[in-house]
């Protein structure tokens, strides 16, 4: 007697449902993209809509709570593709940990100088959102990667083994004041430039300590 389990198909999505997805995912973007260039107060959902080729009934379908739940959704999404490819230039290192922290750092900052984020979420994010909200939503991305890649540096011996979450919570503090400071900067660049020498510095005093 056969023991094989037969397995049932993934159910396939209906149309309506994936021209629904393709609705929400044309409203996010369309948000990005007039949140920065036009800030929060200056955007309409007439203009939102209009650009994404949907009616305002099915913006309003998808995001009951109006312009700060697209808001929202916007900001959700763009921290979503930050994370994405921080990770992803972590893992391009192939080395150690140590590089991939590093290269982690100069990414960050990097991204940092980028107009949508720096306009959406830290010069829009808090005021639209609240500062409670809008950074319990900035650590839900942030501080998990950050924990793992300590956790990676002290298993390998690169860093000294600390309490991993007020650790993470102070590498997170000191990169939101990063990206704070350069989203206000005259001259970004020379902002950047110093906080990366500044963190890397705190970074190099948790190489354990040589007898």
């Amino acid at each position: 007697m056969s023991t094989t389990k037969s397995r049932r198909p993934m159910a396939r999505r209906s149309r309506r449902e994936e021209y629904s997805e393709t609705t929400r995912a044309a409203l996010v973007t369309s948000a990005i993209e007039m949140f920065a260039e036009r800030g929060y107060a200056e955007t309409a959902l007439d203009a939102i809509a209009s650009s994404a080729r949907v009616t305002k009934g099915a913006l309003y379908h998808h995001f009951p709570g109006g312009k700060k739940a697209l808001f929202i959704a916007a900001f959700d999404e763009i921290e979503r593709q930050v994370h994405e490819r921080l990770m992803a230039v972590a893992a391009a290192q192939g080395g150690s940990p140590w590089d991939s922290a590093r290269a982690g750092l100069r990414g960050f900052l990097d991204i940092c100088l980028e107009p949508v984020y720096r306009r959406v979420v830290w010069q829009e994010g808090p005021h639209v959102m609240g500062f409670g909200p809008w950074w319990e939503c900035e650590e839900r991305y942030s501080l998990g990667m950050i924990a793992a890649m300590l956790g990676k540096l002290m298993d390998a011996g690169q860093i000294e083994r600390l309490p991993i979450d007020p650790l993470a919570r102070t590498l997170s503090g000191a990169l939101a004041g990063a990206a704070t400071a350069m989203s206000v900067a005259s001259d970004p660049q020379r902002v950047r430039a110093e906080f990366e020498l500044v963190i890397a510095r705190l970074l190099e005093g948790l190489r354990p300590k040589i007898p």
